[in-house]
């Protein structure tokens, strides 16, 4: 007669049993086929999902990106302006436009102190367009502004139609 010693490998997914007169023999689990496609199945998963980032900055997302900027706060401008300049920098290929409109568009003004900013992302290629409605209510006149800018209708309007346009709309 034939006695068993059974042995279980955690994580080797093979049953060793060794019989009494010293033989050993070697099961396989049923399901190692299964776990084994498992395992390839995730490692490609993984490649390819992480190949995408490794390619990000290769050729333009969209047809552009449009970044809006309103409010009563400076940091708050601030932080849309050094947004763009960021994508920008990894996303060389993609137009960039910073719409402003509402209480923000003071910070356009020639005697603003976000100046020189402005000048550093249009510099960068980057578009900073104010809103004209805007304008009038904070009794602004494009003169006012500092140079470069680019004055539309109504910026919200503006935001609409490049998203139609395939772009994409980015609020900080």
């Amino acid at each position: 007669m034939f006695k068993f010693q059974n042995f279980y490998f955690p994580g080797s997914f093979i049953y060793t049993d060794k019989l009494a007169n010293g033989n050993i023999w070697h099961i396989r689990n049923k399901n190692k086929g299964q776990l084994e496609m498992k395992k390839a199945l995730f490692a490609l998963l993984i490649f390819f999902g992480f190949s995408n980032l490794l390619y990000a900055h290769d050729g333009p997302v969209s047809k552009g990106v449009v970044v809006q900027a309103n409010g009563n706060d400076a940091a708050d401008f601030k932080r849309a302006l050094i947004l763009a300049s960021n994508m920008h920098e990894v996303l060389t290929k993609t137009k960039f436009e910073i719409v402003v409109y509402g209480p923000s568009v003071k910070f356009l003004t020639t005697f603003s102190d976000q100046v020189p900013l402005i000048q550093k992302v249009q510099s960068e290629g980057i578009k900073v367009i104010a809103c004209g409605r805007s304008l009038k209510s904070e009794r602004l006149n494009e003169s006012d502004l500092a140079e470069g800018i680019t004055v539309v209708p109504f910026g919200a309007v503006h935001i609409v139609n490049r998203e139609k346009q395939g772009w994409q709309y980015i609020k900080p």
